[in-house]
């Protein structure tokens, strides 16, 4: 049974309900001794309030997309051979299968239409061996005719830990507000991609490759891209490719693009911060040393041609404090802008008013 969605919510559920009723029945009827009786109708208890709990962390899964399967959550590999796992897929609009797609790499299955108008598939990354799903959004008028010759910027968008890339179209809503930016002619129309970020489940892999795996850094900075070009109509121009995250995935985004400046010329770190904080990075010096922005910035002999914006809270923490850091680092060719608000924690709702200024920015960025 599937992670996310109505049964295994409403399975939950009836499991409280079952644990509540069984203790009103049995309550005064348990057999044995004293001591018995007790310790049965603790474990009762006990057994009743996790259920609730459960209850109320699947509804909050479900809300803000943090795991969208059992291997998410447990950091193991899916199993099946159908795209999307995790994701319940469906025909798109009337019964099209292709969304444009370019003929397929025989060693990469293709996507398929899914929930909210997203295209949906599983790949094993070539070069990380990761196995994980990505999700893919296509701009307004790309399967028309008249645009099958255009090729799009693209927007790799990673949420924070712990965090799914359904996230981004579910709670995030970035497609939505995307799609109003490009109706409103204020953002150029761009491919967004999600792919799996959280690849040892509940705990922080801190979007680097890791001494015996998994290779997380190659993953979204070189599998990921690749596939996206070979699948679809996406600019080869570094200056069309951007990476976007909130919280540890705006971490995460400023450290690939200051590796990968052949690949990306711009990131947006939503909230985001600057040590490699990751429990599983920090275990390994010369592994926190390469990959922590600001030491990157300042050992290299000439920094890279990329382009940030670094925005935050005033009432979040060290945020902004860290993201002005991070932009006295910077110097030419490398440029970056911050982007404030006065009120709001760490959390979605001040992320979600980011998304129109951070949107219209890449634009400004791209070619």
């Amino acid at each position: 049974m599937s992670l996310t969605g109505t049964p295994f919510l409403a399975l939950t559920a009836v499991l409280v309900a079952a644990l509540t009723l069984t203790c009103l029945l049995v309550w005064n009827r348990l057999p044995g001794p004293a001591a018995l009786r007790v310790g049965l109708r603790l474990t009762l208890l006990l057994a009743t309030q996790a259920a609730a709990v459960a209850v109320v962390l699947v509804c909050v899964n479900d809300s803000y997309s943090l795991y969208d399967s059992w291997g998410d959550l447990t950091g193991t590999p899916a199993t099946g051979s159908g795209p999307g796992t995790g994701v319940e897929l469906s025909s798109g609009p009337g019964g099209r299968t292709g969304y444009g797609l370019l003929p397929t790499d025989p060693g990469h299955p293709a996507f398929r239409p899914t929930v909210q108008g997203l295209l949906a598939a599983d790949e094993v990354g070539p070069g990380s061996q990761v196995h994980g799903n990505l999700l893919v959004w296509l701009p307004p008028g790309y399967d028309q005719p008249e645009h099958q010759g255009e090729r799009y910027p693209v927007v790799e968008l990673l949420p924070g830990q712990p965090g799914s890339p359904m996230a981004w179209f579910n709670a995030m809503k970035g497609q939505d507000e995307l799609e109003k930016l490009v109706t409103a002619r204020q953002a150029r129309p761009m491919i967004l991609v999600a792919a799996k970020s959280n690849t040892l489940g509940t705990r922080d892999a801190g979007c680097a490759d890791l001494p015996g795996g998994p290779k997380t850094a190659t993953w979204l900075g070189e599998d990921v891209p690749a596939i996206v070009k070979n699948q679809f109509r996406a600019s080869a121009d570094p200056y069309d490719w951007s990476v976007m995250g909130y919280s540890a995935g705006g971490y995460c985004a400023v450290n690939l693009v200051l590796h990968h400046p052949e690949l990306f010329h711009t990131a947006v770190s939503i909230s985001g911060y600057n040590d490699p904080i990751a429990p599983a990075v920090r275990r390994y010096p010369a592994l926190v040393r390469s990959n922590d922005p600001l030491v990157l910035l300042r050992r290299a002999a000439q920094q890279p041609d990329v382009d940030l914006l670094l925005t935050g809270s005033r009432q979040d923490g060290q945020t902004v404090g860290d993201a002005r850091t991070l932009i006295r680092t910077l110097r030419p060719p490398a440029a970056g802008d911050l982007l404030t608000v006065p009120r709001g924690g760490h959390n979605l709702e001040v992320w979600r008013s980011m998304l129109p200024d951070s949107f219209r920015w890449i634009s400004r960025h791209t070619r």
